[in-house]
């Protein structure tokens, strides 16, 4: 395998136009599954970013461990959403339960990045034209102090997780729709589907990581497999492999604060333990998907995942132009629209074609 290191799977925007960026990255990304695109946010905002982030980090806890104690406590779905004290939306579906509204709007100096042009540009030529935001949550990383044996508990929905464990820890996994696990295993009121081995060599998802910290080897940095996107097995169902241990080709990513991790879903990955006891690895998690992809039409009973967290009319409204067409999709009081560049193509595709209509 080629060499790697952060000089090669690292494109710097402020070298190139969104256009010029995308073309020179995406042979790489087709190539090694991932890559690195630096400065999305500018050093100076970092620390306000990083603040806000960490500021909302706990009020989304808190938000989430008061909607369970209502719940727990018998409060009917109308009597929670009308609770001043909890941040619930009402989803799309008309018969589902209320969800936690969606992180961005704890979120609003990070919110003004989240569509930069290169990063928008490039996951338009790596997925379409019309995308969507399917998933956003903070996921920081705090230092753990005493390197220990693997610990596994089950989660809320009933999977396995690693809570804590040393260097050698691993939790390989792909991203949905490349997730055998499906976010409910067995469990048809949380599952939310999976494509089936062996996968087609196509992209149907972009994962993003925005880091707000410098990452590396000792401040929990992504282990990832380069070119695994295009392995014809799983690491959650294979049987050749461990899911919890080391791979000879991984590498850990490298990359400095204001720096986005960008990976097809299919690419085999790892979340690390953070071994800088000075500091926590703050960054926040994104999913980006087509208009065509079906994200949100099952696990009709799920309250707590994190897929389309709704947002409120008046939510939208306060989002920066440019970010409400790709999240649209998650308010029940806007019309997601087929957006202008697919109305452009078809209108096209159609005039393209008058001519032979009229011989006829």
């Amino acid at each position: 395998m080629k060499i790697l290191n952060n000089n090669n799977y690292t494109f710097n925007i402020d070298k190139f136009t969104p256009v010029e960026c995308s073309l020179k990255v995406e042979n790489f990304f087709n190539e090694f599954g991932f890559c690195v695109f630096e400065n999305v946010i500018p050093q100076n905002k970092i620390l306000q970013v990083k603040e806000e982030i960490l500021v909302a980090d706990k009020k989304i806890r808190d938000n989430l461990e008061l909607y369970k104690k209502e719940l727990k406590a018998g409060k009917s779905d109308e009597e929670l959403l009308n609770d001043k004290n909890l941040e619930l939306r009402e989803s799309k579906y008309k018969n589902r339960p209320p969800k936690p509204a969606n992180d961005i709007i704890w979120l609003k100096e990070y919110s003004n990045y989240l569509a930069n042009e290169h990063i928008v540009e490039f996951a338009k030529k790596i997925l379409d034209d019309h995308l969507k935001i399917s998933q956003l949550h903070i996921k920081n990383i705090a230092s753990q102090d005493n390197l220990s044996k693997s610990n596994i508990k089950l989660d809320d929905f009933g999977l396995p997780r690693i809570i804590n464990g040393n260097e050698k820890t691993r939790e390989w996994h792909t991203d949905w729709p490349h997730d055998p696990w499906a976010y409910g295993a067995g469990n048809e009121n949380e599952n939310i589907g999976s494509l089936r081995l062996p996968y087609p060599d196509f992209t149907f998802g972009l994962v993003m990581l925005w880091f707000l910290t410098d990452t590396d080897e000792n401040s929990g940095g992504t282990f990832i497999v380069p070119k695994s996107h295009k392995f014809k097995d799983n690491p959650r169902v294979s049987t050749n492999i461990s899911v919890v241990s080391p791979i000879e080709d991984e590498i850990q990513i490298k990359a400095k604060a204001g720096s986005v991790f960008v990976q097809d879903t299919r690419l085999w990955h790892s979340s690390s333990i953070n071994l800088n006891k000075n500091q926590k690895r703050v960054a926040v998690l994104n999913r980006w998907y087509p208009w065509w992809l079906s994200v949100d039409d099952y696990a009709p009973q799920s309250r707590f995942n994190v897929v389309c967290r709704p947002l409120s009319k008046n939510d939208y409204k306060n989002l920066p132009e440019k970010l409400k067409p790709m999240l649209s999709h998650l308010c029940p009081n806007v019309k997601d629209l087929i957006q202008k560049p697919l109305l452009e193509r078809s209108s096209k595709a159609v005039k393209s074609k008058i001519k032979q209509y009229k011989e006829l």
